[in-house]
């Protein structure tokens, strides 16, 4: 199976973004590049990025290739996907609503999340904080900042 990957340019948290592709999403990535990159749109899930960064989407249609990870992280991955666009939920509150008390291991299975905006992990935060963010904090701090700023 060929894979492909696309590229967008996220003008609200000011870096591109590359989408990775297999029969599935297979992966999103930010990409902090002070060389302007070709921007290539292919797929589903690419034009979706796009536009949500633009504010026209809140959710997304496309499946994300989670074969390569633990049932655990799958399951968290899945929740995760649940939570509201403009929302924010706890590592301990999305533990109990998976059945668990496990909230680090929560915070491990997010921080491996190969889709990370189409599975919305950066709407987990600490209780008493921002908590962690793959791309970075102030990447999710951006990205929730534009969540509330086209869904106050």
């Amino acid at each position: 199976m060929m894979k492909a990957n696309d590229i967008i340019f996220a003008e609200a948290i000011g870096c591109y973004i590359e989408i990775g592709y297999g029969s599935e999403l297979r992966c999103v990535r930010f990409i902090k590049s002070k060389e302007r990159l070709k921007e290539k749109k292919t797929r589903t899930a690419s034009f979706e990025l796009d536009e949500y960064f633009k504010g026209k989407r809140t959710d997304f249609s496309c499946a994300v290739d989670l074969s390569g990870l633990s049932p655990f992280a799958q399951k968290v991955l899945s929740e995760a996907r649940n939570i509201s666009y403009g929302r924010t939920v706890t590592y301990s509150e999305l533990a109990e609503r998976i059945g668990s008390r496990a909230f680090r291991a929560v915070g491990r299975a997010l921080a491996i999340n190969p889709a990370p905006i189409v599975i919305p992990c950066h709407r987990v935060v600490a209780r008493n904080g921002m908590g962690g963010f793959s791309a970075g904090v102030d990447i999710k701090i951006r990205l929730l900042e534009l969540e509330q700023k086209m869904h106050p």
